[in-house]
């Protein structure tokens, strides 16, 4: 289902907090328009999507990689500096640490198009296709977002990944995703597990396979 209808704000980050954005999405009627939607079913900006892409597979490690696609001067990011960063090395030692320092939040658009293997931070990006970057947490491995050059007529789009985005978005309606994109591309099994589900295989609520949460397969 396409986002509502009303602003709002979807926060996220890196798993370890050195990386943290903000996108502000403004009400539907200020949104700009997908440049390749028909004119007779308009898709506005921000939009969500399920990506069957080869190379987004494998560059993510995800099976099915969810994205919301954002213009990328509604982001916003705060970042560590690497040079200051405090959070110790083992888990253990993390428990009671106070948060770290973080930079001020600064305009995405100045942030992911910088070079930053020079900047003193830990967002980092691997330019895994011509004028295409994948963007990720040096420090902890986190997949953030994906740029690229955009043809003419398209905003510059920063495509965020999903998983990194606030347990409480993802836990609303707001982020189901609308559509799929690169189905041609996509493996029959992910692609029939997508569209109609999995519901007849064994569902565990953690890592106990001795526990079900459809105990109705054990009758059949």
């Amino acid at each position: 289902m396409p986002l509502p209808n009303h602003a709002l704000r979807i926060e996220g980050g890196c798993n370890c907090l050195a990386v943290r954005y903000s996108v502000k999405i403004p009400e539907l009627a200020k949104r700009p328009i997908h440049p390749l939607a028909p004119t007779k079913a308009p898709v506005p900006l921000p939009f969500l999507v399920l990506d069957h892409c080869n190379d987004c597979r494998r560059a993510t490690g995800s099976l099915l990689p969810a994205w919301l696609c954002a213009p990328i001067d509604m982001a916003s990011v705060s970042l560590v500096h690497a040079s200051s960063a405090t959070l110790a090395r083992n888990a253990i030692d993390r428990k009671n640490q106070a948060e770290e320092q973080r930079g001020a939040w600064e305009p995405a658009l100045d942030v992911f198009t910088s070079t930053p293997s020079a900047s003193d931070h830990f967002l980092k990006s691997y330019e895994s296709s011509n004028e295409r970057w994948r963007w990720f947490c040096s420090r902890c491995g986190t997949n953030i977002a994906y740029t690229a050059v955009m043809p003419e007529g398209f905003p510059n789009m920063l495509d965020i990944a999903m998983g990194s985005v606030d347990r409480c978005h993802l836990e609303t309606s707001a982020l189901i995703p609308e559509r799929h994109l690169w189905w041609d591309y996509g493996i029959n099994w992910v692609q029939r597990l997508s569209a109609e589900g999995f519901g007849s295989i064994p569902i565990h609520p953690d890592y106990r396979i001795a526990e079900l949460v459809n105990p109705e397969l054990e009758k059949r």
